[in-house]
């Protein structure tokens, strides 16, 4: 039997298990857990960045993000079918009073820009909360998997750069979308400020995601984490 309700039932191999078992180890905080830095500099690398941070999981890689992008009261700009808005338990809200707007999703994933425009367009008043992230998920989980299109991306992330609003990424399974597009996960990534992808998405990793972008944001983000 195929196993089909989560590409994160997958299992790692007897060769990952061995590597597991021979891995260099050392303290985190501290910056000494060899295994650990390499991971994170090839993440890094991969994605175009300057600085990557190890996390379990991915719901806790967008969170940190959103925490650490956003002040308690602003407002994150997220897809309504996206993974943050249905399927992260509300932690954004919950622990960081980040207010999150849901904006529609098209069939194939990607934002409403109609609605980005507006909720960019948020006027600067007391009344509101003022929008301080944007993220876009790519590939899209709940669109039935679709890899959302470079030139959308740019769209979406010209749009926030007018604003001066940052954009994150929700790269769950971003090594897929770059096959299905044609490209490397850098120049999909490149459109982003921060973004995240999993280890324990078909690769077989049993935990483990990495959250990426500048060395500022992500010394931030250790903090966060």
């Amino acid at each position: 039997m195929i196993d089909l309700r989560s590409d994160t039932v997958t299992l790692p191999t007897p060769a990952m298990r061995e590597a597991i078992a021979r891995a260099e180890l050392g303290d985190d905080v501290y910056g000494e857990d060899p295994s650990v830095n390499r991971l994170e500099a090839m993440a890094a690398s991969m994605m175009g960045k300057e600085a990557a941070l190890l996390v379990p999981s991915g719901t806790m890689g967008n969170l940190a993000a959103m925490l650490t992008h956003c002040a308690r009261g602003t407002k994150a700009i997220v897809g309504a079918d996206s993974h943050t808005n249905l399927y992260e338990a509300g932690g954004a809200s919950a622990l960081g009073g980040i207010v999150l707007t849901a904006i529609a999703n098209t069939d194939d994933g990607e934002l409403d820009t109609g609605e980005l425009a507006r909720e960019l367009g948020t006027p600067a008043d007391d009344h509101f909360a003022p929008p301080s992230l944007v993220v876009i998920e790519n590939t899209h989980n709940r669109c039935g998997g679709a890899p959302i299109k470079l030139s959308h991306m740019a769209e979406v992330s010209a749009a926030a750069r007018r604003r001066k609003v940052p954009l994150h990424l929700d790269g769950a399974r971003i090594f897929n979308a770059a096959l299905a597009l044609e490209t490397t996960p850098k120049e999909i990534a490149s459109h982003a400020d921060t973004v995240s992808f999993c280890l324990s998405k078909g690769l077989g990793c049993p935990i483990g995601s990495l959250l990426c972008g500048s060395r500022e944001f992500i010394a931030r983000a250790h903090r966060t984490r």
